[in-house]
């Protein structure tokens, strides 16, 4: 392979991804950063769909691209629509059933069936490395891991894993963390951030004779996603929480208290 002057000395680059959701344009931002930092392998930890305008899209891409992908639980839900509609109705705030409805529709056949056939977890093997892809944790795809967790739920989902690196998503926040001969890594969310910087943000194993972790936040043309909202008439809600790289409930916390 020849030398890339990245300042990340490595034998192999692996690209971390997680919750896409729906977010092309910072899908293809961070790709192309990854290519340029010689990633050559794509790893996708769920929630490739959910609020943003382009679901059939971002799931054509990674396919083109040959991403190894696990299912998220916004995945599962958008999936799971039909049947649970009459539930989501009476337990979810009404613009996150519209999400799951407006994605659901959105969809065509060969993705919706892309999407079922995903596994809940992978593990891949690197020379003497594993690596475990899954979106939530090794234990639940809908937890969250963070500052909260307690030692005995890493140690535990860390015994449940078996790999020197866990790879996981959810909390839309990059993070990194050993357990015992493991580390996990949250590489933080491609296309809808929590945190309140909106650009992608995506993160970097680098393994050869060290190892580095490294965390990247990438602009993208927010401009086309915005546009895109406003063509599919999507909530105005919707392209506020991609604007301004937070959630639903911190967006409708924010325009309630705007209007007062």
């Amino acid at each position: 392979m020849p030398q890339i002057d990245s300042g990340i000395p490595s034998f192999q680059r692996i690209a971390l991804f997680s919750d896409i959701h729906g977010n092309l344009p910072a899908l293809q931002a961070v790709y192309q950063h990854a290519q340029s930092y010689g990633a050559q392998i794509f790893l996708n930890a769920g929630d490739i769909v959910g609020y943003g305008p382009f679901p059939n899209e971002c799931i054509q891409f990674i396919r083109s691209k040959k991403m190894v992908n696990v299912i998220g639980d916004y995945d599962q839900k958008v999936l799971c629509f039909p049947q649970k509609k009459e539930k989501y109705a009476k337990k979810k705030h009404p613009l996150k059933v519209h999400a799951f409805q407006w994605t659901y529709d959105q969809l065509s056949q060969e993705n919706l069936e892309f999407l079922l056939a995903l596994p809940v977890s992978e593990k891949i093997s690197f020379a003497d490395k594993t690596i475990f892809l899954t979106h939530g944790a090794p234990l639940d795809i809908k937890a969250h891991l963070d500052f909260r967790t307690t030692q005995q739920e890493w140690k535990l989902n860390q015994e449940k894993a078996q790999s020197d690196f866990i790879i996981t998503g959810n909390s839309h926040v990059f993070w990194k963390k050993k357990v015992g001969d493991s580390i996990f890594i949250n590489p933080g969310s491609v296309g809808r951030q929590d945190d309140g910087d909106p650009r992608a943000s995506y993160a970097m194993l680098s393994l050869g004779n060290s190892i580095q972790i490294n965390h990247f936040r990438v602009a993208y043309d927010i401009s086309t996603l915005l546009s895109a909202f406003e063509v599919y008439n999507l909530p105005v809600e919707f392209s506020y929480m991609f604007r301004n790289g937070i959630n639903l409930d911190n967006t409708l916390e924010e325009l309630a208290q705007a209007e007062k």
